[in-house]
């Protein structure tokens, strides 16, 4: 049961800005860290479900909306995943050999590629959210906890490419079966729930999920030999890009076929 605490109080501490008193990072604190990753995945996506309620009666709703959308995630989760963004992305633009952009995900710090694509990064999501229907936010709200759901099962079940922090998120035994149980009970939750608000939505998101699952496979594999959590949490950013992208495409042709 302590060690089951433990892991709450790190994974809070790690992957959000709520204060929780540390404990130290070792194998067996960290055990259970990633069945409440998504937890927090689950407060941001509440949040922008009531931020749904408040944005139609802000004076420049669109703008204003879309930027809180996109700040709310990174804000919440303390920028958990944007330094592992930041390095993959600089080990993929350098267009080295593998152990040299493995070499490179080491590297603390950030090259001007990276800086680019961040800055790219934040104009694409406020525009997405810009343009989202109002009643495609609830669906995509699940993909926080999808998104972090996924980046878990990855750790526990990829092959990882080098001695990482992900090696203490790995047991064997009953604990990793149990983990391994709750990240896709998870992902089932998510599914289900989208499905529910609305059919159409939920499969465009859960689309665009799976591009960015299959795109993180392809990025890990051909290019590093494997995973590790800076590139897991550069599926995360994929990932919560691709959703709303893939919604608001369909959401597009659609309003154009019935135009026509």
């Amino acid at each position: 049961m302590k060690q089951i605490w433990n892991s709450f109080r790190l994974a809070l501490a790690m992957y959000s800005i709520i204060p929780a008193r540390q404990v130290e990072k070792n194998r067996a604190n960290m055990k259970y860290i990633l069945v409440f990753v998504p937890l927090i995945g689950a407060l941001i996506g509440f949040l922008i479900k009531e931020w749904m309620i408040i944005s139609p009666y802000l004076i420049n709703k669109d703008l204003m909306g879309a930027v809180v959308c996109a700040i709310l995630p990174i804000f919440l989760s303390g920028g958990a995943f944007l330094d592992g963004f930041f390095r993959t992305v600089d080990a993929l633009a350098s267009h080295q050999t593998r152990e040299e952009k493995l070499e490179i995900l080491r590297d603390s710090h950030s090259g001007y590629f990276s800086l680019t694509i961040c800055i790219g990064y934040f104009f694409i999501i406020v525009g997405l959210w810009s343009e989202m229907p109002l009643d495609s936010w609830p669906v995509l709200g699940y993909g926080f906890v999808l998104s972090r759901a996924l980046y878990g099962l990855s750790i526990v079940c990829f092959k990882h490419a080098q001695k990482s922090k992900c090696s203490f998120y790995v047991t064997k035994g009953v604990s990793k079966a149990v983990v391994t149980g709750i990240l896709i009970a998870y992902i089932a939750v998510c599914v289900a729930g989208m499905l529910l608000i609305d059919a159409e939505v939920a499969l465009c998101c859960l689309a665009g999920a799976a591009l960015a699952f299959a795109y993180y496979c392809y990025v890990a594999f051909h290019h590093f030999g494997g995973i590790t959590e800076d590139i897991a949490a550069f599926f995360v950013h994929v990932c919560e890009i691709m959703m709303p992208l893939v919604v608001l495409a369909v959401n597009i042709l659609t309003s154009l076929d019935l135009a026509g």
